[in-house]
């Protein structure tokens, strides 16, 4: 018997060699017939750009997992620009493009329909939530309903609450004064951001009192950037995020507890859906539209499947971790170049003198929105901080779009990266320099220097926080800018602010200390 099984085998030896050469060999002639097509009869053949990255995708994902975790493909899109020109094939079906110029025409409101390109729809890991839905339909239908939570007026309803943070702020730097140590500032931005969204969107149940621990707040630090350091892996690999979200939270925090805590927070999202959805028949009037965003989207019109808990979680995922960060490295920004800057610094605190003689008096939003300096010192800070490093391809599916001489055909993922719109030096001469001025009405470029100002975007997909951020923004800068003096400590430009790693925002090198700074005056 087993003579028998022995020649049985090595007679079936060569048939499975054969059919491993086979198949090894069909899938060589496969990917030369691939790469021929690609290079030659595709219908982006005859757009500029690298013959590799037309060939193959493998391309960037070398670049962004293999060679990073610095300057990666993101970068390498830039050296593409410089020698193939404004609009460049960056891989076998991408399309991109650097012209402000061309801006409006991608990401166009109106009737205009765009869909988002999948790869970018899923890296943030929430596909059912606004950031991450693909069909152009949906996404407004999902975004409508929501819309109304953060529109001007309903913000203003709550800009007491963020007042509140505020202060909490300036409590926490005044025990900074008192101890005289350095802070990395970024922290404690990070907590008033997040604490601000928790208080608008999510109501009590949702709050995370970072403000009033500094323990817990450095860790959430730790966690978004560790957040952030996995984008280039889920921009190939989409799948990561979803899984770990259905982890065992245990299983998580042996293994990596920076993004435990966010998987728990995330986690906690949806118990906090379930619980609004246990509670909304028992909620009376503009308790159900203004108690929190998931009683929002309940009291909606949408479809049930989109009241989902799970859905409504991804929902409240996507726009937290979309806030906090983005406005803490915005102020960030503005405290280190305002710093660098004793001028300009002088400038604005002059201002703030006479709009707020008295520092602790109750503040006037309305007053310090109309500060124009102040206002001007927010836009730079926002453009020269060009904190969205990663491009945002979109999809027109039924319409062809032309730059210059190239027509595009219908469903290409075109895309442009904000953080070289805002860099450009066509549109914005130094761009390297913070210059408050460009954005005073008296200079005669402000009328062009707006039409190029794209921080939030625009188009249908523009950010939906945009007016929680401007109030957040003008009120924490009025406050900390009046009422202390700060100085500078070991902040090296290179090391600690300029864009070295590509994660969706852009990030500074690995060796970084964070802009640190000391609280050297107290009004």
């Amino acid at each position: 018997m087993g003579a028998l099984t022995l020649s049985l085998l090595a007679g079936a030896l060569p048939s499975i060699s054969t059919a491993i050469v086979l198949v090894l060999g069909l899938g060589i002639l496969y990917a030369i017939a691939l790469t021929v097509y690609r290079l030659t009869l595709h219908p982006l053949a005859r757009f500029p750009g690298p013959r590799l990255s037309a060939a193959t995708g493998w391309y960037e994902c070398y670049l962004d997992i293999f060679r990073g975790p610095g300057r990666t493909f993101a970068f390498e899109i830039e050296r593409m620009h410089q020698r193939y020109g404004p609009i460049v094939r960056i891989n076998p079906h991408e399309i991109h493009v650097s012209d402000p110029d061309f801006f409006d025409t991608l990401y166009a409101g109106g009737s205009a329909v765009r869909d988002k390109y999948p790869p970018a729809a899923h890296v943030q890991g929430t596909p059912e939530g606004i950031f991450g839905t693909i069909a152009h339909r949906v996404h407004r239908r999902r975004r409508a309903a929501i819309s109304p939570y953060f529109s001007k007026q309903s913000v203003l309803q709550d800009w007491k609450i963020v007042d509140e943070k505020v202060e909490l702020l300036c409590d926490f730097f005044k025990t900074k004064f008192k101890d005289g140590k350095e802070v990395n500032i970024r922290v404690p931005l990070l907590a008033i951001g997040t604490d601000v969204f928790c208080a608008h969107t999510l109501g009590p149940r949702g709050s995370m009192d970072l403000l009033k621990d500094w323990d817990k707040a450095v860790k959430w630090r730790e966690s978004i950037i560790a957040l952030l350091h996995w984008t280039p892996v889920v921009r190939q690999f989409s799948w990561v995020i979803p899984l770990a979200i259905e982890l065992p939270l245990g299983l998580i925090n042996t293994f990596n507890p920076e993004m435990g805590l966010v998987v728990g927070i995330f986690k906690s999202l949806r118990e906090q859906a379930k619980a609004a959805i246990a509670e909304h028949d028992t909620l009376n009037g503009e308790e159900k539209t203004r108690a929190n965003v998931f009683h929002t989207i309940l009291s909606s019109t949408l479809p049930a499947y989109d009241k989902d808990y799970k859905r409504m979680a991804q929902e409240g995922f996507s726009i937290l971790s979309a806030s906090g960060d983005t406005i803490a490295r915005t102020m960030t920004a503005a405290m280190y170049h305002l710093h660098a800057n004793p001028a300009t610094l002088q400038c604005l605190r002059e201002e703030l003198r006479q709009a707020m003689p008295d520092p602790y008096s109750e503040a006037d939003l309305a007053k310090i929105e109309a500060l124009p300096y102040l206002t001007a010192v927010l836009k730079e800070s926002l453009r020269i901080a060009a904190l969205i490093t990663t491009r945002a391809p979109l999809q027109a599916p039924t319409e062809w779009l032309r730059y210059k001489e190239f027509a595009i055909p219908p469903d290409t993922p075109v895309s442009m990266t904000l953080s070289s719109l805002m860099l450009d030096p066509v549109s914005f001469p130094s761009p390297d320099s913070f210059l408050p001025e460009r954005w005073l009405d008296s200079n005669p470029d402000y009328k062009r220097n707006m039409t190029n100002f794209v921080p939030f975007h625009r188009g249908h997909r523009n950010c939906i926080g945009i007016n929680l951020a401007w109030v957040q923004m003008y009120l924490t800068l009025a406050k900390l800018i009046r009422r202390f003096e700060f100085e500078l400590f070991d902040v090296v430009k290179e090391r600690d602010i300029d864009h070295h790693r590509d994660c969706f925002l852009g990030e500074p090198r690995d060796d970084t200390k964070g802009v640190r700074i000391r609280v050297v005056g107290i009004a």
